[in-house]
C-alpha cells in the first residue's frame, strides 16, 4: 500500500519491532549482557523519533485529509464509537488518569 496511509501503516510496522527490541533488552537488563542498558537507550530514542513524526503526519496531513471526506452524521457516529470502546477496553475514566499521570511526569522530569 502507498500513500499516506501505507507510510502509517509502515510506520506502525516499525514501531512494533522497536517495542519487540525494547522488550528483548529489558529482559537482558541485569543478565550478562552488558549491552542491553545501551540497547534500551538507543531503542527508547528511536521509538520517540518514529513515534513525534508519526504524530506530526497525523496531525498535519491525515487528519487534515479525513476532517474534509468526513460529514457532521458520519463524526458524531466515529466519536460515539470511539468512546464506547474506550469505556469497554480501556474502563470509564482511564483516559483521564492518563492525562493525570502524563501531567505529573511531565511535572517531575522535564521542569
Amino acid at each position: 500500500m502507498f500513500g499516506p496511509i501505507g507510510v502509517m501503516l509502515a510506520e506502525h510496522a516499525e514501531g512494533r519491532k522497536i517495542i519487540s527490541r525494547l522488550k528483548s533488552a529489558f529482559a537482558a537488563y541485569g543478565s550478562s549482557r552488558s549491552t542491553a542498558a545501551q540497547e534500551i537507550s538507543e531503542d527508547a530514542n528511536e521509538y520517540v523519533s518514529l513515534l513525534s513524526q508519526h504524530i506530526d503526519k497525523e496531525n498535519n496531513v491525515l487528519f487534515p485529509v479525513a476532517e474534509g471526506r468526513i460529514n457532521a452524521a458520519a463524526d458524531s457516529r466515529l466519536v460515539e464509537h470511539f468512546e464506547e470502546l474506550e469505556r469497554e477496553r480501556i474502563g470509564a475514566g482511564k483516559h483521564e488518569e492518563f492525562h493525570a499521570m502524563l501531567e505529573h511526569l511531565k511535572e517531575e522530569y522535564l521542569k
